[in-house]
């Protein structure tokens, strides 16, 4: 792939939110690919080694703002489709931070592996006044059967089942290790943190007592499963999907045990778009977690 220059405006970083993600969607949108030439090469063994390396992986947590430098490839999730989302708090529960209020999102559907080997992640980036973005990041809750390539058969959850394969094995151990050093802790090893986001409002005001969900899950509507063709691409399959519907039913846990409970909903404010922009240069950051052990 060919590189892009960063393109964010002068003084981006100090926007408010809603300009923030007027930008960012302006530089997704600009340059989609025409859906007979999506591209779907992606880095083969040699190139994904960095993968297993704890120095590469401190890059995805240490690197700031909304867009990718110049000289690091997105060796997973390399290939994706966006869409504007608006998180909808619509049942009580004692959350903070971004939980507290939800608010639009810029929403990515990528491909965790690719190669033929479907495992469809989400990623929701929530746009903070005059600071960094706030991103979650969700997987498949449960091990998918092969050869299954639609984009909402999965419930999606921030805690998730440990890989089977040897190669994600080794990638999930050398994040976990990544984000130890940088002195995050975990739950578990495949355990996405969600403290940042309990701990932040859109306005940029952090919030003193964060209560932090353990588990946050989204579940497919049965609204957008019949929206979403069957197609050989993802890519293909959400740009059919019609903006204005709920792509999903949010729930949260306390504990990473417990019955998760309803909060939200996640409701599709745009079409999906696959570009350029939205596989090169946009980016989401891990979290480390808390600094210190917090109970649960």
């Amino acid at each position: 792939m060919s590189s892009l220059v960063m393109s964010l405006p002068d003084g981006y970083a100090l926007l408010g939110a809603e300009e923030k993600l007027e930008a960012l969607w302006a530089r997704v949108s600009e340059d989609p690919y025409a859906e007979g030439a999506l591209p779907t090469r992606v880095p083969g063994p040699w190139g994904r080694r960095k993968l297993f390396s704890t120095e590469w992986n401190r890059g995805s947590f240490e690197l700031s703002g909304d867009e990718l430098p110049a000289d690091r490839p997105k060796l997973v999730h390399t290939y994706g489709a966006c869409a504007r989302v608006t998180l909808k708090i619509t049942a009580p529960h004692p959350y903070t931070g971004i939980f507290a209020k939800g608010g639009a999102a810029l929403l990515r559907f990528s491909d965790a592996k690719g190669g033929g080997a479907f495992m469809p992640s989400i990623a929701l980036k929530f746009m903070v006044s005059g600071k960094p973005s706030q991103n979650l990041l969700a997987l498949p809750n449960d091990y998918r059967e092969k050869g299954d390539l639609r984009c909402f058969s999965s419930v999606y959850c921030n805690a998730t089942v440990p890989a089977k394969e040897l190669d994600s094995k080794l990638v999930q151990g050398a994040f976990e290790k990544a984000a130890k050093a940088l002195g995050g802790t975990r739950l578990h090893a495949v355990y996405l943190p969600l403290h940042h986001l309990a701990g932040m409002s859109a306005d940029g005001a952090a919030v003193e007592s964060a209560v932090v969900p353990d588990r946050v899950e989204f579940h497919p509507t049965e609204e957008v499963k019949r929206a979403c063709p069957d197609a050989r691409d993802f890519r293909v399959s959400l740009g059919r999907v019609p903006s204005g519907i709920k792509l999903f039913d949010v729930r949260g846990a306390a504990k990473i045990d417990t019955k998760a409970e309803p909060m939200g909903e996640v409701w599709l404010e745009s079409g999906f778009v696959a570009s350029r922009y939205g596989d090169e240069r946009l980016f989401f950051a891990h979290d480390v977690g808390p600094k210190a052990a917090t109970p649960h």
